[in-house]
């Protein structure tokens, strides 16, 4: 009988991390020192805001293996866009600072806000890129 009330003991314990563990798993994780908002993209300075742009820029504007046909392609056209067009990291950081004072971005974090932006910046290069390989435009 003491045997079997500590394998129960065990095992209640053992459920209870486990369960302890899911409900940590279910708990969205704060996103802190990470730049969300509108309010965090403002408080930046200049320098901030052209390094995290950067840092976007690199990140979603590389080809990796498994994108599909679209996503390369918009890539590559994005790419050529800012090469060609001599854009710098600070003009796009300006161009988000930009966009916040429209109330229509105030909700958006300064990522959706950049997608938006160079998407209508280089739109005509990503459609080019796109019907190099028979695509319609985006």
């Amino acid at each position: 009988m003491v045997s079997t009330l500590k394998i129960l003991a065990k095992r209640l314990a053992l459920g209870g991390f486990v369960g302890t563990c899911w409900l940590a798993l279910a708990v969205p994780a704060a996103a802190e020192g990470f730049v969300n908002t509108r309010g965090g993209w403002l408080a930046l300075t200049p320098e901030a805001k052209s390094a995290y742009v950067q840092g976007l820029n690199d990140s979603l504007n590389y080809t990796y293996v498994d994108d599909s046909l679209a996503e390369a392609l918009a890539k590559r056209g994005r790419t050529r866009c800012l090469v060609e067009q001599r854009v710098t990291a600070a003009v796009l950081a300006a161009q988000i600072t930009a966009a916040y004072d429209e109330e229509e971005f105030a909700r958006f974090s300064p990522v959706a806000v950049y997608i938006l932006k160079i998407g209508e910046l280089c739109r005509p290069y990503i459609n080019r890129e796109r019907a190099e390989f028979g695509l319609g435009p985006q």
